[in-house]
């Protein structure tokens, strides 16, 4: 494996990294693999575009210079693994195409004990602190275990080079370079997906039998459209699995890559799945196909972990009514969540005759938007007051903006014009460390307090 807490830049296709006008782009992932009994090695892999970066000059000549900062926290003893700040410079070239911005892209590699984390990643401008974005995750670290067939994470590339390769690269392993794609997404212009995994303690009783490995990507729908198979030999050591699907034929939407290693002993399997994005507008999505007749199986809940259907819930207990929250409380267990999870979605659903649940893909856009925008320390924005009101009521038709003054606390107006014959919802920050809570509304059953300017002037 690689040095530890190494870091540095190279450079990719801006294609491959979106990003909003007014928030830096900055995209993020990682990968968790075997490393001992205690411990995974976990691998970050970052993306940053220097577009709107501010300039300046150093001994060095143009610069650019953003701070990426990592904290990383055991949830039980509340104790820190990683709290710390790496800087990513890169010179400003003027002349020829060298004047165009490139993606830099680094990786970040630790050997992590056993434990759930919290992780939060915040990236900003040196020279502009207020040009930044903030990343949070709850990550559970759970080494291998010796006696128990497994795989990796997978990792999503742009290249995999198995030729002329540099060993110096950061992005080097087991004779390969294994390019990162940290923003999860492809395009018709670089159509092919690139995987990388590694496969754990392949013994079995029966040394006459080898263990399959079944590689499925699955579209939004939770339809199989692509399928292959291959036979492992039995090994002590871990073998390297990676490859390529070619996307080209495939429309705009999310995908889900799932490899499953089956013992052929037991026909007991276990699975490893990475979810992206492909935007591909040459091909016209003409699938007919429902998703009430895939059923729960040929679902996207299908894969979800007990903490995946937790977190879900949370997210869309907003809209859930009194017997949905009693009844989700008393589940306990895997298959009981995703039934429910499958079932309120499918009965929300607008048109149950199209492969999109539209209703459920406007409030997951919500759910984005509140955690892009309204995340505050460790709290993800939909929990937050303001994500709250967004989940229900969707963004506001006009938002008003009021900064902090020598004798009033920061606050913020928004205004929806088409319920009720118009409400506001007013927001002030009155811990002064960015979390805005719901002072008043206008709107039947919110918080109403007429005096509520008293709370954010002190009078």
């Amino acid at each position: 494996m690689k040095k530890l807490f190494s870091l540095f830049v190279v450079f990719m296709s801006l294609s491959t990294l979106s990003f909003a006008q007014n928030e830096l782009g900055f995209e993020f992932d990682y990968a968790k693999f075997n490393y001992d009994s205690t411990s995974v090695y976990l691998e970050f892999y970052y993306g940053l575009n220097p577009k709107n970066i501010q300039v300046f000059i150093s001994d060095k000549g143009q610069m650019i210079e953003a701070i990426v900062h990592i904290e990383m926290k055991n949830i039980v003893t509340n104790e820190f693994f990683i709290k710390k700040d790496w800087k990513v410079q890169d010179i400003v070239s003027t002349t020829g195409n060298d004047s165009i911005p490139k993606l830099l892209s680094g990786v970040l590699s630790f050997v992590v004990p056993k434990a759930k984390y919290s992780l939060l990643v915040k990236v900003w401008d040196s020279k502009n602190p207020n040009f930044s974005k903030t990343i949070n995750e709850t990550l559970l670290i759970d080494p291998v275990k010796s006696n128990k067939f497994s795989i990796s994470d997978i990792e999503l590339a742009n290249n995999i080079k198995k030729e002329n390769v540099d060993s110096n690269s950061i992005f080097y392993k087991n004779t390969l370079e294994v390019i990162a794609n940290p923003a999860m997404l492809y395009t018709n212009s670089s159509p092919v997906m690139f995987y990388y995994a590694e496969l754990y303690n392949l013994i079995l009783a029966d040394v006459n039998s080898n263990f399959t490995l079944q590689k499925i990507l699955y579209n939004s729908s939770g339809t199989p459209i692509y399928k292959n198979s291959k036979s492992v030999k039995q090994g002590q050591e871990p073998v390297v699995e990676y490859g390529v699907v070619n996307l080209s034929k495939y429309p705009t939407d999310s995908y889900n890559f799932v490899l499953s290693l089956i013992d052929p002993t037991t026909n007991q399997a276990f699975v490893s799945s990475k979810r992206f994005y492909f935007y591909n507008p040459n091909v016209k999505d003409t699938s007919k196909v429902s998703k009430v007749n895939t059923g729960i199986l040929g679902s996207e809940f299908s894969l979800f972990t007990k903490d995946e259907c937790d977190k879900m819930f949370l997210q869309v207990k907003y809209i859930a009514n009194d017997s949905e929250i009693n009844q989700y409380k008393t589940l306990d267990s895997l298959k009981a969540k995703q039934e429910f999870l499958y079932n309120f979605w499918r009965n929300r659903d607008n048109d149950p005759s199209t492969p999109q649940n539209e209703f459920k893909e406007e409030y997951m856009k919500r759910v984005a938007y509140a955690n892009k925008n309204f995340t505050f320390m460790l709290k993800e924005g939909f929990l937050t007051d303001r994500g709250r009101v967004v989940l229900l009521f969707g963004e506001p038709d006009q938002r008003d903006f009021y900064p902090s003054e020598s004798d009033v606390k920061p606050y913020e107006v928004w205004f929806y014009n088409e319920i009720e014959g118009g409400v506001n919802f007013i927001f002030g920050d009155i811990t002064g460390f960015g979390n805005y809570e719901l002072l008043h509304s206008t709107k039947r059953g919110e918080v109403k307090d007429e005096n509520w300017i008293k709370r954010i002037s002190g009078n």
